[in-house]
């Protein structure tokens, strides 16, 4: 009879093997991103324009909430001013594109612009942000206006992947919450599908009674996870605004796609809840005896030799026939439906499922995913912990009877799911990563490492409980009342059983655990979201990009003057002269003036050097020694001040740039 069982475990696995080959032969792997993060820009970050535009348009990889705002600033001595003009909108033509004005780009001036951006993800509800930079007319880092645009330029990647209290909390709940939903499924799929009318009826209800409080269990933490899960975000959020705008925050449930599955994931938990309740203590009709199942040859054989001993209690939950009220088939399917429901839900905001294409398609395969990892994963823990315990008292044959009845039963659905769960799993890691370097260099990538590690290891132990222990467990079963109770042969061959269901226990605890790691690993990846893939963006309105130039000449009014500065040689590496001439409102040179200079990077404090320049000569000049100032490339600040006898100091500010 086991002969003839074997054979599942080989086919299943081949059919998985083959359908993913299949897939991948048939299937194109899209590219997967999650939350939202920066693709693009216009101006491209990192690049020089030749004026202020009118828009920054900044490109997503997914879809944003109306929530996502950026504030644009131009860098002036130092100091950030906002230029926005209004606040930030999503395209109406593309949900991936936030757009903001800048107010008067005319009169805006030339330099540095900083694009502080904050982006809401309209599936999954995620924060993220960062920085886009552009100059115009000349640059201020001193760089060649060529665009950085990159993971870890326009995308503050170590913030938002930083693992701090508030990441840790989201990582525990979403965990929390895989292993509630995981647990569940396989609690339901087991119910429903094993624990039916025939051998032990009396121990599978007891396992009902318990199952009971484990629904409410499991419920419970997806309703607390849910929750906290939108308190998170809303936290996340928060930390991002300055000031805090309280208001924004409760937007995150109307203005996203994700609050409105968060309520409709919340109200589906709660009808669930309540179809608990009402099934559990609804009086049903009560289900009559089956018909005696075949007497086999260890019942046969054992029967005289029990009739000696007392009553026991494990032996009378197999032979009683329950009371247990039977649920309608349509209670079945309710639950069935509800329990994908719930599931699908979770799949719409997964943050590997949001964005592949076709969307369809990566539905399907994350549903499949979770539902499959519920029937494994779920099935195993139910067993460990529900099943083989009722099973553990002294009616050793009996229970051994028991056992492996519901192992053979068991045995399918748990290799269907597993089997189900590695095709699902290879196509959306897959498409999860475009380089195999990811995998090493990417956070996501290690997690989903360990994640193949651990379920290459979950199905080898998966196998071997099936295969080997299964197996040796009904061989030894069948054995033990051939010898009488008496003989020494006897008590070696329950000591071999006992081992053999200690082997069982811990491989499924095992088994539990490597779960529990590919649960974390799961809920990991769902915070660090997968690696960005950059595709090429047609920008609508391309900015002109230009190489910088050294600026080393500028002219300025300063009150009634003209001041004409001029810095040589205007590359480092030399000592540098500064030629000031300043003339009059009537074009007359100007000898009665002293002029101080002092000069300093923009960008970062190097020094501040200064220079005194006496009246006396139409031409004012100062020499700058290269240890002691324009020692870098790129923008720097000449503060000139100009006093006259009984006239009031003027002061201004030059910029001049300098190549390598």
């Amino acid at each position: 009879m086991q002969q003839r069982r074997l054979p599942i475990i080989p086919i299943a696995l081949f059919l998985s093997l083959l359908g993913y080959f299949c897939m991948a032969l048939f299937m194109p792997s899209p590219a997967a991103q999650a939350h939202a993060y920066v693709i693009g820009s216009s101006p491209v970050d990192g690049s020089t324009v030749g004026k202020v535009p009118s828009e920054v348009h900044i490109f997503f990889n997914a879809p944003i909430s109306s929530i996502s705002s950026a504030h644009i600033y131009s860098i002036q001595n130092g100091k950030l001013n906002e230029v926005n003009a209004a606040a930030s909108h999503v395209s109406p033509t593309n949900a991936q594109e936030l757009i903001t004005s800048i107010k008067t780009p005319d009169t805006q001036p030339e330099g540095s612009y900083e694009v502080i951006w904050t982006a809401v993800a309209n599936n999954d509800g995620n924060t993220t942000y960062g920085i886009i930079g552009f100059d115009v007319g000349y640059s201020g880092t001193g760089v060649d206006g060529t665009a950085t645009l990159g993971p870890g330029s326009s995308n503050n990647l170590d913030s938002i992947h930083k693992i701090d209290t508030t990441a840790l909390l989201s990582i525990a709940w979403e965990w929390l919450t895989l292993g509630a939903l995981t647990f569940w499924i396989g609690l339901l799929v087991v119910e429903q599908l094993v624990l039916t009318a025939g051998r032990g009826s009396g121990i599978f209800a007891q396992a009902r009674k318990k199952t009971y409080a484990l629904e409410w269990l499991c419920l419970s933490v997806l309703l607390c996870g849910e929750i906290l899960s939108l308190i998170l975000r809303m936290v996340r959020l928060a930390s991002t605004m300055q000031p805090l705008d309280v208001t924004v925050l409760f937007r995150l449930i109307p203005e996203t796609t994700y609050g409105s599955v968060w309520l409709l994931r919340l109200l589906l938990i709660a009808t669930t809840m309540i179809f608990l309740y009402l099934t559990q203590h609804r009086k049903l009709a009560q289900i009559p005896e089956s018909d005696p199942e075949p007497i086999t040859n260890f019942e046969r054989l054992s029967t005289q030799e029990m009739k000696a001993v007392g009553p026991r209690k494990t032996r009378q939950l197999l032979e009683t026939p329950t009371n247990e009220p039977t649920h309608p088939q349509r209670h079945n399917l309710v639950w069935l439906i509800l329990v994908s429901l719930i599931t699908l839900t979770f799949v719409f905001t997964s943050s590997v499922a949001q964005v592949l294409s076709p969307h369809i398609s990566a539905v399907v395969f994350a549903w499949l995913y979770l539902i499959a990892q519920g029937i494994w994963l779920g099935g195993f823990a139910y067993l460990a912990y529900v099943l083989l315990p009722l099973l553990s008292g002294a009616e050793l044959e009996y229970n051994t009877e028991t056992l492996t009845f519901l192992l053979r039963r068991l045995t399918p659905i748990l290799l269907a799911g597993m089997g189900i769960q590695l095709i699902t799993g290879l196509f959306l890691g897959e498409a999860s990563i475009s380089d195999a370097q990811q995998l090493i260099t990417d956070p996501f990538g290690r997690t989903l490492l360990i994640q193949i590690v651990v379920t290459f290891l979950t199905t080898c132990l998966s196998i071997y409980a099936v295969c080997w222990i299964r197996p040796r467990l009904t061989h030894q079963a069948m054995l033990l009342p051939v010898v009488k109770a008496d003989l020494p042969a006897r008590r070696t061959r329950q000591s071999e059983l006992n081992s053999t269901r200690r082997l069982l226990k811990l491989t499924t605890r095992s088994l539990v655990v490597c779960g529990a790691i590919i649960l974390l690993c799961t809920a990991l990846q769902q915070f660090f979201a997968p690696p960005i893939d950059f595709p090429n963006v047609q920008y609508p309105k391309p900015g002109v990009t230009r190489p910088n130039s050294p600026v080393t000449s500028q002219t300025r009014q300063m009150g009634d003057l003209s001041v004409t500065l001029q810095l040589l040689p205007g590359r480092i590496g030399y000592e540098h002269t500064i030629i000031i001439l300043i003339n009059d409102n009537k074009g007359r040179p100007v000898t009665t003036a002293n002029v101080n200079l002092t000069v300093n990077m923009q960008l970062m404090d190097m020094g501040e050097g200064q220079a005194s320049i006496k009246e006396g000569n139409p031409v004012y000049i100062a020499t700058f020694d290269k240890r002691s100032a324009f020692s870098m490339a790129g923008l720097w600040n000449i503060k000139v001040e100009i006093q006259r006898p009984n006239q009031k100091v003027l002061t201004d500010t030059f910029k001049i740039t300098l190549t390598a």
